[in-house]
């Protein structure tokens, strides 16, 4: 919109219109742009800083807003970092449940939450430390959100294992559960590890130790004894093939 100056020449009484450049109205960032930056900024200072060091001041600065403005959207910095948390296992289960998709197979869907765990776990360090040290500690009047994730994953996990009992690649008398205990105890000490040493991991060798561990004890014989008997029907194939002594 032009706003307009009237100047009055007092001799004439002439009346002069100048235009001036029409004053661009500011727009302000919404609410959910403001979350999100203030989000992102936490994840920042607290992967770099630490939770306990990293303060509202610090994630107030980087995000170029005032400490006052935090408060409007988080009660606590414990809130905050539960948002953190919320919004990256989010990403991690929405990718994990959309490649699962194109996965055929019960054992490649398992062989795949199995490494796609050790991804995570080995691609953020620092993020990876603010799981393990500090998401079971949010809040203690209730299951917090570490507890939670966990009990995703394992839902996932032991609908695969019910999906190859029924499809006779698991034995019937798997316990899922308890599958899924192993598989979880070995992600959680290899995690643990990691933390501890900074070693990177090996994916590939790490998802194969633990996929032959399960397999081998989850794994139907019937499916164990099949490729062996395709062999020697394959080599039988081949000396038919052979000239006779």
């Amino acid at each position: 919109m032009a706003y307009w100056r009237l100047f009055i020449d007092s001799n004439t009484r002439e009346h002069t219109s100048l235009s001036i450049a029409p004053v661009t109205k500011i727009q302000r960032p919404s609410k959910t742009q403001r979350i999100d930056t203030i989000v992102e900024s936490a994840r920042s200072i607290f992967c770099s800083h630490g939770f306990e060091k990293g303060s509202i001041e610090d994630i107030a600065k980087d995000a170029g807003i005032a400490e006052g403005t935090i408060y409007r959207y988080f009660d606590s910095k414990r809130g905050l970092l539960n948002e953190v948390l919320s919004r990256h296992y989010s990403i991690f289960f929405d990718d994990i449940e959309q490649t699962l998709l194109s996965i055929e197979g019960p054992r490649n869907r398992l062989r795949y939450l199995i490494r796609r765990t050790l991804i995570i776990i080995s691609e953020d360090r620092k993020m990876c430390g603010l799981r393990t040290l500090y998401a079971r500690e949010l809040d203690d009047k209730r299951p917090s959100l570490s507890h939670d994730q966990n009990r995703r994953m394992a839902g996932l996990m032991t609908n695969e294992i019910k999906v190859g009992m029924e499809e006779g690649l698991f034995r019937p008398d798997t316990s899922p559960s308890i599958a899924c205990y192993m598989i979880g105890g070995a992600l959680e000490l290899t995690e643990y590890s990691y933390m501890r040493t900074g070693k990177p991991i090996d994916i590939d060798k790490v998802t194969d130790s633990i996929w032959q561990i399960i397999r081998g004890g989850i794994e139907s014989r019937e499916t164990t004894i099949e490729p062996l008997a395709r062999l020697i029907e394959r080599l039988e194939h081949v000396t038919d093939r052979l000239d006779p002594i």
